[in-house]
Parts: structure tokens; sequence; C-alpha cells
């Protein structure tokens, strides 16, 4: 019995450490993170075919961290025996460099590492550990080394084939702006003939370049991901190692075959990324002429079978209808839900009472860990007894107002009560949302915002198709037909260019015009988006909201008397902001119209930064910028991605060494350990 019990106590403890391991691995990464800004190498090979190398690694922290972990590689090569020995390190601070010393070997439990390095030896590599804090700074580590014997004198030629960077998936952080210098035991008579008696290839990604310099060959990487590799290349005069044993092997040609295949590739993969930056788009801007000319004259005419407007006064003095402004918005721009919209959306809330705009001292938490104070604006939720219903409700705006109520404080207030400031609450303890609180969101949690802000977007279009503003969608074929057109062409001109010897590049140049593009166009062209045809209701309604945005920018120039009544203005300015013409409308009430704006009554023109808040900018631009934010999906850093634009624009690789552009191959260079990183 008690070994069951035992049993049954150990398979729950098993289960429970396993939940635990699941959890640990999918809680969200602490914010503690740092970045490799700047790697600058300098390395001179010796007569002696020693290497000379001195590092710096510029660190970027985001937190709290003790120091770097650096790995050397040492080991064998070609027979010979790589004793790397570490010559010095130092932390370069406010430009000073200050020399580090090694910890010591019998550490007490008291001893404090801070300003030292250690150094434990593997089969491989160097494991350096530099014990420097760093906390929200940027710090410059640099290391001297030597590695004597890595350069090789064969009988024909001498050559240094070193991998600078290792590859180190295990770090999964990107290094950024990579220089390697090499510098070359150039006797004092000779100088270096670029691809001819000194001759330099680098590989890894396309983006990265190598030049010949005067005294050896500079190499250059933008960036270099934890899974890849840079490596350098460089032959030249077998004599220049002096005094270095020379092997009994005839290594030159080799060399130049094995580089030109691997160039061969790399130049393959730019030409294919220069055919499909530059073609295509260039067939497309043509083709692209001609399909939207086609689809310009069938839109006029099914737009010409349309309802024409029957309201045709050049101003318009009230709002069009009591739909709900978002609504009107969407109508206004074709049937699209903008940003504009939401903040108009706000300021309807704001004019029932439901929610309160205001300015305040906010206290929060900045970089290490210093408070910061700074004036910010509060949407806060107002006391539900003293909340108005909207005045004639039209379709759907309960169910809009109330999305974006609850978008505003169920997901972007409720992602931050852990930062309320009890303070800041309503007389009651209503909730309240600050306007940084949105971008926040955005970035922290990027579905909860997307999903609470597309319940709400969706909403508006339900009570905008609700309304049947649309009468007819008529679809154009047009797009379509010309594309299957083209690919036809493509196939028709690509078999009789054959036929009558074109040449071989541009009888292909011509078939990826006229195949891919026509099928792109075919996918990706807007020929599926209706071209609508709205109902007379529709049509005189986006008429008059014409004649409203002439009115709003041009009321004060007109000879007749500015309302005074604040509930219509209130009205008004929600539909200034889905317009486009708030501001405008806030200058011009302020110049000739005062009263208005000072008055209680006028709650929407809270949303416009006035009187002592005029250095706030004002909460309609903050929260339409806010809201314009999506989900962004953090890329993997185990690649560095090097787009097809940059690839395009890449400099081709040489196969003779004279410099250019880096090759994909490689990987046979003097290399070991990883990259090491911060802790």
């Amino acid at each position: 019995m008690a070994s069951s019990c035992l049993r049954r106590t150990q398979r729950l403890a098993s289960v429970l450490f396993a939940l635990l391991v699941v959890l640990l691995a999918t809680c969200p990464a602490l914010t503690k993170s740092y970045e490799v800004k700047r790697v600058d190498i300098d390395a001179t090979v010796a007569a002696d075919g020693s290497l000379g190398v001195v590092e710096r690694h510029t660190y970027s922290f985001d937190g709290s961290f003790n120091g770097v972990l650096w790995d050397i590689p040492r080991g064998t090569y070609e027979g010979r025996s790589v004793d790397t020995s570490v010559v010095s390190v130092a932390v370069l601070m406010d430009g000073k460099q200050v020399a580090l010393a090694q910890a010591p070997s019998n550490p007490t439990p008291t001893t404090d590492f801070s300003g030292t390095y250690s150094l434990t030896e593997d089969d491989d590599c160097l494991h350096l550990r530099i014990f420097w804090p760093a906390s929200d700074q940027t710090v410059t580590y640099q290391v001297a080394y030597e590695m004597p014997n890595l350069a090789t004198r064969w009988v024909d030629v001498g050559e240094l084939y070193w991998q600078y960077v290792p590859a180190d998936a295990g770090s999964g952080v990107e290094w950024h702006n990579v220089t390697a210098t090499v510098h070359l035991p150039v006797p004092q008579d000779e100088q270096v003939l670029a691809g001819y008696n000194v001759r330099a290839w680098g590989h890894g990604p396309l983006d990265a370049t190598v030049d010949i310099t005067d005294d050896g060959a500079l190499f250059f990487a933008p960036g270099v991901g934890a899974a890849e590799f840079l490596e350098a290349r460089v032959v030249f005069p077998a004599a220049w190692l002096s005094q270095t044993r020379a092997t009994d092997a005839v290594r030159l040609q080799g060399i130049l075959d094995e580089e030109e295949q691997w160039v061969k590739d790399a130049n393959a993969k730019r030409l294919h990324a220069r055919l499909v930056v530059y073609g295509i788009p260039a067939f497309m801007a043509l083709f692209g002429l001609v399909t939207m000319l086609i689809n310009y004259i069938y839109k006029l005419y099914c737009k010409s079978r349309g309802p024409k407007p029957q309201f045709a006064d050049k101003y318009y003095r009230d709002v069009p209808t009591n739909d709900h402004p978002a609504v009107l918005g969407m109508l206004y721009k074709g049937g699209k839900v903008k940003s504009e919209d939401f903040t108009a959306t706000l300021m309807r809330l704001t004019d029932q009472g439901r929610i309160g705009v205001d300015a305040v001292w906010n206290e929060s938490e900045g970089k290490r860990g210093k408070k910061e104070r700074k004036r910010e604006w509060r949407l806060s939720k107002c006391n539900a007894g003293g909340a108005k219903a909207a005045d004639n409700p039209s379709v759907g705006s309960k169910k809009i107002d109330d999305a974006a109520f609850s978008f505003l404080f169920d997901v972007v207030g409720d992602k931050h009560k852990h930062v309320i400031d009890e303070s800041l609450l309503g007389p009651s303890g209503e909730p309240y949302v600050l306007t940084s609180f949105f971008d926040e969101t955005a970035k922290r949690w990027p579905k909860a915002y997307e999903g609470g802000y597309d319940k709400w977007s969706d909403a508006v279009r339900s009570a905008y198709y609700e309304r049947k503003f649309v009468a007819s969608d008529e679809h154009g074929l047009f797009p379509g037909v010309l594309a299957l057109a083209d690919f036809f062409l493509g196939v028709v001109l690509c078999i009789a260019g054959a036929l009558a010897g074109s040449p071989e590049k541009l009888l292909i140049a011509s078939f990826l015009l006229c195949f891919f593009v026509a099928g792109i166009y075919c996918i990706f062209v807007d020929d599926s988006t209706p071209t609508v045809v709205y109902s007379q209701e529709a049509v005189d309604i986006k008429a008059k909201m014409e004649a409203l945005k002439r009115w709003l920018e041009d009321f004060t120039r007109l000879e007749e008397a500015i309302p005074g009544d604040v509930v219509l203005w209130n009205r008004l300015l929600e539909m200034a902001t889905v317009l486009g013409v708030a501001d405008k409308v806030i200058d011009q009430l302020r110049v000739h119209a005062p009263q208005v704006l000072a008055s209680p009554a006028f709650s929407a023109g809270q949303w416009y930064a006035s009187g002592a808040e005029r250095d706030l900018a004002a909460p309609a631009a903050l929260v339409a910028r806010s809201v314009e934010l999506g989900c962004r999906e953090s890329s993997s850093q185990l690649s560095h991605e090097v787009s097809s634009s940059d690839t395009a624009s890449s400099r081709d690789s040489s196969s003779s060494g004279s410099g250019g552009g880096f090759s994909g191959g490689g990987g046979g260079g003097f290399s070991g350990g990883g990259r090491g990183g911060a802790f």
C-alpha cells in the first residue's frame, strides 16, 4: 500500500514538473535583452603565418547584465596546431580604454569579479567571460589575441582561410555592422595589385562586400544571423610568408576553381533577384497603365448607370443624417473604415457622458528605475448614471459605441490595470486609460489589440451594409482577360524567339515579363473589387457631406452668422473629424467663436488641445495615430534577412578575387566554438 502511494506521488510530481517546464517555456520573454550593434575586427598576418587579432564588440543593453561571453577558436588546422592565446582584454567607455585583469584562479565566496575576465579551455575554443556590469547602456568590449600557424604557405601562393564570425544558432542574436580588416605582410619593395598578386573572397550573406586595400582586404556585412557565418579567404604571394615553412602542395588553381563555382551560384541568385525586383515592376508598370485605362473607362461606364445626386448646393450646414459618424465616414471613404472614424466614435461617447477626457500628471518608472512624471491625456469611464442615450438612435449605433467602449476599457485598459494609479481613478473608482496605453498595447499584446479593434470595425461595417447604401456591385473581368492574353503572348514570343535564334537572356527576360507578370496580375490585381453603384440616398448623403466639408472650411469667410448651438457643434466636430478638417474648424472657432470652445457643454472640443494644454498633443491626434498600429510578428534572428531588393542591388562576387560581393559557399575556414553573448 505504501509502495502504491509512493508511485502515485512520484507520478503526480512528474506531471507537475512537466507542466512547470511547459509553462516556463511558453511564458513571454523578459523585457531584458541585448543587441550587438557593431563589430570591428582588425587582423594582421605576420611573416611567420601567425594572425594577430583585435576585436571590438559593441553591445546595447536593455536591462541589467553582469558581462559578456566570448568564444575564441583554437585547435588544429591543415595539420598544424593553432594554440590561440589571449593578449589583453579591455572595455571602452566614453572614449577611454580600461584594461581588465584576469580573475583569480582560487576565488573566495566574497570575491568581486567586476572589472576582470576569466578563461577556460576546450579542444576547439577558449571560453572568455568578461565581468563588467551594464544596465540600459552601450558598452564596447575589446579583446586582443594571437593565433599561430594560421596562414598557409603553399608552393605557389600564401593563403589565409579564416571564419572570423562563426555560426552559433544557440546564441539567437543577429550581429550588425560587422567589419573585418585583414593586413598582409607586404614587403617594402612590393605593393598590392587587386586580382593579380592579392585576391580575396568573402563567404556569407549576399549583401556583404569585400574590397582589396593597400595592404590587404576589407570585409563588411550589414548583418549576420545567428545560424550564419562570415568567412574571409585571402591569397597572396607565398614569399610574403618568408618565415613560414612551405608545404609541398600547389593550391592556387584549386582555390580559383572552387571560388568560381561559389561565385557563379551567388551571382545566379543576384541575377534572379534583379529579374524579380527590376524586371517585374517595369513590365507591371507598362501593363498596368493599359489595364488602368481600360478599367477606368469601364468604371466610368458602370458609374454612368448609377443615380445622380439631387442635392446640388455648394454648402450644407448640418449633419446629413442621424447615422453614426463612423458609418458616414465609411460611406464618404468608399467603404473603408479609418482611424479618424474611431476617434469620432470616442468623441460621441464623450458627448453621451460615457467617457471623459482631461489632462493629468502621470508618474511612471522609466529606464534605470528612475521615476518619470509627464503630462498625459486621460480617458476615464464616467459614472453610468450620468450617461445619456443618443438622440434618435440609428442603425447599429449602439453596437458601434459599445464595441469602442469595450475596446477602450476591456482591452487597452485591462492590459494596463497593473500600472493603474489609484489617485487617477474616478470618484467611485471608475477606471481610466491614458493615450500612451494604446501604443504599448499594440506592441506588447498585438492579438488582443487587433481583436478589440476588429470588433469595433466589424460593427461599423455591419451597420453600413444594413443601411443598404450600395445598390449593386459590378465586377470587371478585363484585368483577368488581359493578363491571360499576355500569358499566351509570352508563350508565343518565347517559341518564336527560339525558332528565330533570339538571344537567350533576352528571350528568358521577355518570357518572365509576360508569364510571371500576367500570372501575378491575375492573382493579386484588385479585379475582384466591385465597381460600386450607390443608392439614390447614398449619393445624396455623399453630396451633402462634400458640401458640409466645404462649409466647415469656409464658414468664417461667409457673410452669415456663425451658429452658437453647442449641441450642434458637438455633432459638427464629430463630422469634421471624419472628414479630416477638425483642426481647421477648431482654429476658426478659436478666433471667431471662442464662446463655443469655452462652453462646458462643448465636449467634442476636449479632443483638441487648447488653452493651457496647447503644448500637449491633442488626444484626437494621438488616438488616431495609435489605432493604426497593427499586429507585428517578431521575426527570428537565426538568419540575417536579406531582402530581394538588397540582394538585387548588392555587388556581384568576383571569381578572380578582385573584390565585390560575398558568395554563399565556403565553410572550410578555420573556426571553432560559438559567438558567446551576454549574461
